[in-house]
């Protein structure tokens, strides 16, 4: 499932992402589904894709009293898992697409393991600003009557894999947003809620071999992407995914920024991402 709310380039993003589903479903009985409130981007799927139209109230009700837009991804697996009770669930952010069959995914999630993107750093001990922030804040915070505990990895929420039996748990990761999102607002907060309660309920499996996520570099692959998508306009749809398959986007790796460059710029521009690992 995709969550597309927002601008264009969520959109353009999201819909490469579910024609990668669709290219890579292999021998799964796939069903893809997408949330979004620009139903007409991804009409070239249907009806090979499920759409589901999000209205105003919606998108305000799924950001909750925060109004934090990465709860959004929680209330949408949360109202998938009620629309799908028996059944597994990936979740996949617009700016990630697959690799490899999605067989080799699903078949790490049941009662006992789940998925998440890939593991990053350990949340007591990673030395960045960023995170020495994050840790302030929550040392001076409660949930549910008890202080947060931070002895755990912060994994990348770029996918996250569910078994129905873990499905209890998104209304704990909404409940814990929902304390601290008021409070404070970065990506941080959804991240380690998720990232912690699945730990703490099941063996987390990374998944960076099946699906890429391009969150550092989205200028330069939405770019290619646009190209990508124009490309196939007109094409039958077998041919498009045919041409995903045979011609992955590609592009040069992404270079982290360090020391002055990254702390000017973070100052500048503000920085809601995760640290990258490595």
């Amino acid at each position: 499932m995709y969550l597309s709310v927002g601008s264009r380039d969520i959109a353009v993003q999201a819909l490469y992402a579910a024609y990668s589903a669709l290219a890579h479903k292999g021998p799964l009985a796939l069903e893809v589904n997408v949330y979004t409130d620009t139903p007409e981007v991804f009409e070239p799927l249907r009806p090979r894709v499920q759409i589901h139209e999000l209205t105003a109230e919606t998108i305000r009700a799924w950001r909750g009293p925060g109004n934090y837009p990465f709860r959004m991804k929680i209330a949408a697996l949360a109202e998938m898992a009620r629309s799908f009770p028996e059944e597994r669930i990936l979740f996949a952010d617009s700016d990630t697409f697959f690799v490899a069959e999605l067989a080799l995914l699903f078949g790490r999630i049941d009662e006992h393991n789940t998925v998440l993107h890939r593991r990053e750093y350990s949340v007591l001990t990673y030395p960045t600003g960023q995170l020495r922030r994050f840790r302030q804040r929550m040392n001076r915070l409660q949930f549910r009557g008890s202080a947060i505990d931070l002895n755990a990895d912060m994994w990348n929420s770029g996918a996250i894999g569910l078994h129905p039996s873990q499905f209890h748990l998104l209304q704990t990761v909404l409940g814990f947003i929902d304390v601290v999102s008021p409070r404070f607002k970065k990506q941080l907060v959804e991240q380690y809620a998720v990232a912690y309660y699945l730990q703490k309920n099941a063996t987390v499996h990374p998944c960076d071999d099946v699906l890429f996520h391009y969150w550092a570099q989205k200028a330069e692959y939405q770019r290619a992407i646009e190209t990508r998508l124009g490309d196939w306009k007109g094409k039958p749809l077998e041919s498009a995914l045919d041409d995903l398959r045979r011609n992955p986007i590609v592009l040069p790796p992404y270079i982290p920024r360090h020391g002055w460059v990254r702390r000017l710029s973070d100052r500048i521009f503000g920085s809601d991402e995760a640290p990258a690992a490595g």
